[in-house]
């Protein structure tokens, strides 16, 4: 295992939490009662992984959390974000949403707001 530092998002439901990001191309790695761990083995660059706590009383429209989702190239980022975008967003619950991608000097970056209300930011440089 390579050393890093995970983010930890809040999750109102678990059970919502995992339909919304399996939608996503991520799987169940871990579940227990306290904690998730979600992993997306599509990426190029090897496996996503994004972990979440309980937390069944938070307002996803009030939200403050977020994670920053680095890829190592503009390749994986447009790979990610075209998947991501032909997805209906219709049929997911408010406040999910996806942006275009921006291009910020050699900062590309799109965001993602998921069912909890957590803001994904998903970035690379070129």
């Amino acid at each position: 295992m390579t050393n890093y530092i995970a983010a930890n998002l809040p999750a109102i439901d678990f059970a919502q939490t995992i339909a919304f990001y399996q939608q996503l191309g991520f799987a169940v790695h871990f579940q227990s009662d306290q904690w998730l761990i979600l992993q997306n083995d599509q990426s190029v660059d090897g496996t996503l992984e994004i972990e979440f706590f309980p937390y069944p009383n938070l307002d996803s429209k009030q939200s403050y959390f977020s994670a920053s989702v680095w890829v190592q190239d503009l390749d994986t980022l447009n790979t990610l974000y075209t998947s991501w975008s032909t997805l209906d967003w219709s049929n997911f619950a408010d406040p999910t949403r996806i942006t275009e991608i921006e291009q910020m000097g050699q900062l590309h970056i799109f965001n993602v707001i998921d069912v909890n209300g957590s803001l994904l930011r998903c970035m690379s440089l070129s």
